[in-house]
């Protein structure tokens, strides 16, 4: 065999072995980076579990009436309650009132310094909807040049188990913000608190800041429609719209209608190369394969000619 025709053959034989190994090759390191995607989104959703659950210890300890409501303490305690709990966090209570069962307002008190125009709480929807499915109710309220609030209705039970008072306030949401904006500093897209209709209640772009009331970006509102159709408390998926992939997560806000959402553009996230050792194994892959296209020549040689070794 001519020389020539030797690395011919090497070449036919390695060829053959190394553009099918190639082509599978580029479909592992495809199947490597989708596992990195699918690795984001868990990321994501553990990212938005642990946000919602911080926000709801956040809700359960500086923006309820709960424990307040459930005190068997007259009206003149209850007012008390209510005067010193506006002193002590009026970053936080804005405004509480104490209604009577059958309508009627027994006591107001609002933070030092409070700008907030005067809500009548006796008559607001808040109270009317507590009143009627005798639970509490409440609602966020998005003003123009303030921060959002909570506007609170808590039934005071009596001893007969029916509402003897009502407590009403308004709960400025500018702390919880604070927390949320805090738990989204590190994210890639936007990470925020969305109310039960879609609307922002805090980001950490400080959208809602910008523009109070805003709504949710319709990935946000697409995923949670999937969440509650399928009756789970957080859910994370890549969804496409306006020829764009954008990874998201949502997860529920134990005891509310809220969602802590994260939204991430892959283009805009770091970019993640393919591990060291998945191109290792390329690399070593294509290495035998040139190899055993050299240790084929010389097993013809030997085989096909009978094992004399001419050329």
């Amino acid at each position: 065999m001519s020389g020539t025709n030797k690395y011919k053959f090497i070449a036919a034989v390695t060829g053959l072995f190394l553009v099918p190994f190639l082509i599978l090759s580029r479909h592992f390191l495809y199947g490597e980076r989708e596992l990195q995607r699918k690795d984001m989104l868990r990321f994501l959703e553990l990212r938005a579990v642990t946000g919602s659950n911080i926000v709801s210890e956040v809700l359960n300890l500086n923006y309820s009436l709960s424990r307040l409501a459930a005190s068997s303490a007259g009206p003149a305690a209850l007012k008390e309650e209510l005067r010193r709990k506006v002193k002590e966090a009026p970053f936080v209570f804005s405004e509480l009132a104490l209604l009577r069962a059958g309508g009627g307002e027994l006591a107001r008190y609002a933070a030092e310094k409070s700008s907030i125009a005067r809500v009548d709480y006796d008559r607001g929807p808040v109270c009317a909807e507590a009143r009627a499915a005798g639970a509490p109710a409440g609602a966020v309220e998005y003003g123009e040049y303030t921060p959002p609030a909570l506007v609170l209705c808590e039934p005071v039970l009596g001893r007969a188990g029916k509402p003897e008072y009502y407590l009403a306030g308004r709960l400025s949401l500018a702390y919880l913000g604070e927390v949320v904006r805090l738990l989204g500093r590190n994210s890639y897209g936007s990470f925020g608190l969305v109310d039960g209709g879609g609307q922002i209640i805090a980001d950490s772009l400080s959208m809602s800041i910008l523009k109070p009331g805003l709504k949710a970006p319709p990935e946000v509102i697409k995923m949670m429609a999937v969440a509650m159709e399928r009756d789970v408390s957080s859910f994370s998926s890549e969804v496409y719209f306006r020829g764009r992939a954008y990874l998201v997560a949502v997860s529920a806000v134990g005891g509310t209608k809220w969602w802590i959402y994260e939204i991430v553009d892959p283009a805009a996230a770091p970019a993640r190369k393919v591990s060291p050792w998945a191109l290792r194994v390329v690399f070593s892959g294509a290495v035998l394969i040139v190899m055993f296209g050299g240790i084929s020549y010389l097993l013809a040689l030997r085989w096909l000619k009978g094992g004399d070794g001419a050329v």
